[in-house]
């Protein structure tokens, strides 16, 4: 009798009626069956993979699985290791890191068999990527071997981890400087801007706030001299905050407070739901086109294509601390963490926040 196999299926995007669907392809029962999952522009590949894997999982059922012993480092991967991790990362995080471990691992090891994989090869492994490669990379590479063997060794895929002793290369590319605006370049940034883009601008500079959480905004989401972060949204997925610091009330300044007022007008008497920055199909804008579109072209005007929204952010956490605000405050407004002892133990009250922010506004700008 012929042995049942494992599948995984087939997953492509396919154009009918002039927009792009998920297209799953399997066999059962020996026959083809195929099923449109939904539009692509409503559902990344991460969660039409899953319901794939859903339709997959009773077919499957006492169906051969690889043999322990016979394991390559992409099997494992793609049916043990990621499935695992994909149950608590978030979309955006299971989108990136996925497509980093295709790319940077799952491509040069993906054939071999994880027992066969030794620590030179790793070590290898990490040395040509440091050629090509920032510290960042290669330590985040490195992180996620450790936790991919890790894992073997719990499920018995292997005896022992290759990976405990694997380190960073001393001889690395060096990476992008960490530009910060100065407050003249943020003022001239500002001027150079739309309002719409200003008040997005201003949120991200003076506020500290990542793009994702502005852009998740909606109406109902602003109070008197604050907003509140509820959502954040990744290349249109609209999810939780990225961490639990993340969920926060953030103090506005003054100037923030003024352009807000104005941009709101332009929303007067739409619905608490309704997205502070939404485009015209009535999703909220999309980072990168918003970016390509309505930033860059005016900033490279005034010679600051380079300040992106990372670079604002990061320009917030400067002019704060040499504003003389402390860490903590500084942290609990940006949504992230000094260390361990401040993230568990510390609270900011709001109160504290509001007058940190202006602080910051009367000393940095004359």
């Amino acid at each position: 009798m012929r042995r049942k196999r494992f599948q995984r299926g087939s997953l492509k995007s396919r154009k009918r009626k002039g927009k792009n669907y998920w297209y799953a392809q399997w066999r059962e029962q020996g026959k083809p069956k195929s099923k449109e999952l939904g539009l692509c522009s409503k559902m990344d590949r991460v969660k039409a993979e899953r319901l794939l894997a859903e339709i997959l999982k009773p077919i499957n059922e006492g169906a051969e699985n690889p043999e322990r012993t016979t394991w390559t480092f992409a099997s494992f991967c793609e049916l043990v290791y990621l499935p695992v991790c994909q149950r608590r990362w978030k979309a955006s995080t299971a989108m990136t890191e996925s497509n980093r471990m295709e790319v940077h691992l799952v491509r040069p090891l993906g054939p071999k068999l994880m027992r066969d994989i030794t620590r030179e090869e790793l070590q290898r492994l990490l040395d040509k990527q440091a050629e090509e490669s920032g510290r960042s990379m290669v330590d985040h590479l490195r992180f996620r071997l450790r936790s991919i063997f890790t894992l073997a060794m719990s499920e018995g895929v292997v005896d022992r981890n290759p990976a405990v002793a694997l380190y960073t290369p001393r001889q690395y590319r060096e990476g992008r400087a960490r530009e910060v605006l100065t407050p003249e370049q943020a003022a001239i940034m500002i001027g150079a801007l739309d309002l719409r883009e200003r008040v997005i601008a201003r949120l991200a500079t003076w506020e500290g706030m990542r793009p994702g959480e502005i852009l998740a905004l909606q109406l109902g989401d602003l109070d008197d001299d604050s907003v509140w972060v509820r959502r954040r949204v990744y290349r249109g997925d609209v999810d939780d905050p990225k961490t639990k610091r993340s969920n926060r009330r953030v103090a506005l300044t003054v100037g923030t407070l003024s352009l807000l007022d104005m941009w709101k007008l332009r929303l007067a008497g739409s619905a608490a739901e309704t997205w502070l920055f939404g485009s015209e199909n009535g999703t909220p804008l999309r980072r990168d086109n918003l970016w390509r579109r309505s930033f860059y072209p005016k900033l490279k005007d005034v010679g600051l294509e380079w300040a992106t929204f990372q670079v604002m952010r990061r320009t917030f956490a400067t002019l704060s601390k040499q504003a003389g605000i402390d860490a903590h405050t500084r942290s609990a407004q940006m949504g992230n963490t000094v260390d361990v002892n401040e993230n568990e133990y510390a609270v900011a009250t709001f109160e504290q926040k509001l007058a940190a922010i202006r602080k910051l506004e009367s000393v940095v700008i004359q």
